[in-house]
């Protein structure tokens, strides 16, 4: 590549590039009483691993992100149950605040 050119990146779901870590995450979630359809994840690979986004909430205007090795993907560690658990709970103080809102309309 020429100095000035960029290569786009493909963003893919995370349920079908990442299984083991979509598995996680929807494990993780339903702790927090968490239905999958309140996120939404993709992956972007790089060469050093994957890129993790997640928007959350019923917009989905929330963004959490993460960069995991290829090794976490294969077997989701503490440090990426760890994200899911912070995201999970910003969703859900989200999906809080979205009802309140509704509730006074």
């Amino acid at each position: 590549m020429q100095m000035g050119e960029f290569k786009l990146q493909k963003e893919e779901s995370l349920r079908i590039a990442a299984p083991n870590v979509y598995r996680r995450m929807i494990e993780t979630f339903e702790k927090y009483n968490i239905h999958p359809y309140d996120a939404h994840g993709t992956v972007i690979k790089t060469q050093e691993g994957l890129e993790i986004t997640l928007r959350l909430s019923n917009h989905f205007n929330e963004i959490a992100k993460t960069e995991i090795s290829f090794e976490q993907a294969q077997r989701p560690d503490e440090e990426l149950s760890c994200f899911f658990e912070q995201a999970a709970e910003k969703c859900k103080n989200q999906l809080i605040t979205d009802y309140f809102k509704m509730i006074k309309l």
